[in-house]
């Protein structure tokens, strides 16, 4: 009877997490249609199997409003959108360019270069001295 009641709570669980991605979903699609332009009552054609399919073709094709809303301040404004209310005023610090174009003179105080470009190499390390082989001891004689 207990893994009964195991499996009754898991599932349980997994409808809570279900139904909460659901309303997480319908809140996000009336938002993003909102922001569209859109009543975001449009959320319940999802509901109609295939007027859902038909709609979404409709909006991802359409005009949307707030695409109308730009074209008309655009065709308001050719020039761009027009002055800012208190006028444009520059920054007070900004960016000032370089004194002198070109590159800088060249750093003095360098050493001349050896001849061959490189230093010369270190010293190896001494070997120890060569002794001549000493010939084996035989036993006969």
């Amino acid at each position: 009877m207990a893994a009964i009641s195991g499996v009754g709570a898991g599932a349980g669980i997994l409808v809570l997490f279900y139904l909460a991605l659901v309303v997480v979903s319908i809140v996000a699609w009336v938002r993003i249609l909102s922001k569209a332009g859109y009543s975001g009552w449009w959320i319940l054609i999802a509901i109609v199997p295939i007027v859902n399919l038909v709609m979404f073709l409709v909006f991802a094709f359409s005009t949307w409003p707030i695409e109308q809303q730009l074209a008309a301040a655009r065709a308001q404004h050719p020039g761009g959108y027009g002055p800012p209310p208190g006028g444009w005023v520059p920054p007070a610090s900004g960016y000032a360019p370089p004194p002198s174009a070109g590159y800088p003179p060249p750093m003095t105080g360098y050493p001349p270069p050896t001849p061959s470009g490189y230093p010369p190499p270190a010293a190896p390390y001494p070997s120890p001295p060569q002794q001549p082989p000493t010939p084996p001891a035989s036993g006969m004689a």
